[in-house]
């Protein structure tokens, strides 16, 4: 998939996942929320970025879109959009990237990137292997998105910092599969397998 991800998830996280339809559809809306929330935080932090703020704009209501098609799903079989719970991924990622940043800008839209990266990674793995036939097609519906999502975060760090997001990619690329590696299986799109 030439996703630039240091640790590829395996089928069997899938597998594992599966049976917990209504929690993994919950969680996939709340993560819909939080990236429509995160692009309101660049925004409202970073005005002074036309570029930024004419950019991530779409991608905002694009977000909003995205959970409301997840809830009408996720409701649709029964289930009920839990409370939002902290997401031990996102928050492992914030806090080990501390360590040598010199933008919190660039560190912002680099984790952005590599977490639509992980999610395209996962919602792919789900659009092949997933054993309901109509979850597959609802998952590979977001494929596309994530992955312009993904190009979009990249293109803004290197536009704005030139080779230095390169460089920091690097860190932060290894920041994120230890993160992952560390983590507890959950029924949660960014969960680990132990």
């Amino acid at each position: 998939m030439g996703l630039d991800l240091c640790w590829a998830t395996p089928v069997e996280w899938v597998e594992r996942i599966a049976p917990y339809e209504h929690a993994l559809l919950s969680d996939h809306a709340h993560c819909e929320l939080k990236a429509a929330a995160m692009g309101q935080v660049l925004i409202a932090k970073n005005p002074e970025y036309p570029a930024l703020v004419q950019a991530i704009t779409p991608m905002v209501i694009e977000e909003m879109e995205h959970f409301a098609v997840v809830h009408a799903e996720l409701t649709a079989r029964g289930g009920q959009l839990g409370e939002q719970a902290p997401s031990p991924y996102a928050d492992g990622l914030h806090r080990g990237s501390s360590e040598g940043r010199t933008s919190m800008l660039l560190d912002r839209l680099l984790i952005a990137h590599l977490i639509e990266g992980r999610s395209l990674e996962r919602l792919n793995l789900l659009s092949h292997h997933h054993p309901d036939e109509q979850l597959r097609v609802f998952f590979h519906g977001f494929c596309a998105s994530e992955a312009q999502h993904r190009a979009l975060f990249l293109g803004l760090a290197e536009e704005f910092f030139g080779p230095a997001a390169g460089l920091r990619l690097e860190y932060l690329t290894g920041l994120e599969s230890r993160v992952l590696a560390g983590l507890s299986f959950a029924p949660r799109v960014h969960s680990g397998l132990g």
